[in-house]
């Protein structure tokens, strides 16, 4: 135990020691204080609203969030996935420190890109099944609302190959949602539309314009 202790607080292991910690911390927190595990997820469609939004001409942030969903980030919530991050991180440091007899400093932080490299692949294989899991178990109970058929504002541009956003009153609740256009035709700012169907991976609803 004292092993695992002095090199878990190696220099080298410190920092993912500490932060599997404070995860673990924040873990008890959902649990007894209830805390929404989605508070801190990130809404991936968000990168193609109203025309690639946040890209720079050399595909900037729209490069990093097809990063992002390559490794399923947009499977589990933000906190889920940095939680398997800083384990895996924290485990195969430790073990490699421990196993192959690392003492230099600099060696653990060249082993640290690997290492990073590893655990985004272990997110990607563990998100899929963790994230069936999530829904399951995270199942709030609300009844299931329809949008299919239903009249709809469009609040920023659509297109066929472009995610926008929708607006429509439900029971006297506005709500929005992301859209896409279920034809060649652009659907513009203010214009009314219907919801015609969900998309195969219910990501967003595809819609047509509303003709009077």
């Amino acid at each position: 135990m004292e092993e695992l202790i002095r090199i878990s607080f190696s220099p080298v292991n410190a920092f993912f020691t500490i932060m599997s910690i404070i995860m673990l911390l924040y873990w008890l927190l959902v649990i007894i204080a209830g805390l929404d595990p989605d508070l801190f997820s990130v809404e991936f469609d968000a990168a193609d609203v109203d025309g690639d939004f946040g890209v720079d001409g050399n595909g900037g942030s729209g490069g990093f969030m097809k990063i992002l969903e390559y490794f399923s980030f947009d499977e589990l919530p933000m906190m889920f996935i940095v939680t398997i991050v800083f384990f895996s991180m924290w485990f195969l440091g430790v073990n490699i420190s421990y196993y192959l007899g690392v003492e230099s400093s600099l060696l653990g932080f060249i082993l640290l890109i690997p290492n990073f490299i590893f655990s985004l692949f272990l997110v990607k294989i563990l998100a899929k099944p963790l994230g069936k899991l999530y829904k399951l178990v995270n199942h709030k109970g609300e009844p299931e609302i329809d949008f299919l058929g239903r009249r709809c504002n469009v609040i920023t541009s659509i297109a066929q190959d472009k995610t926008g956003m929708i607006e429509l009153i439900v029971n006297g609740d506005p709500i929005k949602l992301y859209a896409r256009s279920n034809t060649e035709e652009r659907i513009t700012v203010g214009q009314q539309a219907v919801i015609v169907k969900e998309s195969e991976d219910k990501r967003y609803y595809l819609i047509e314009k509303f003709d009077y």
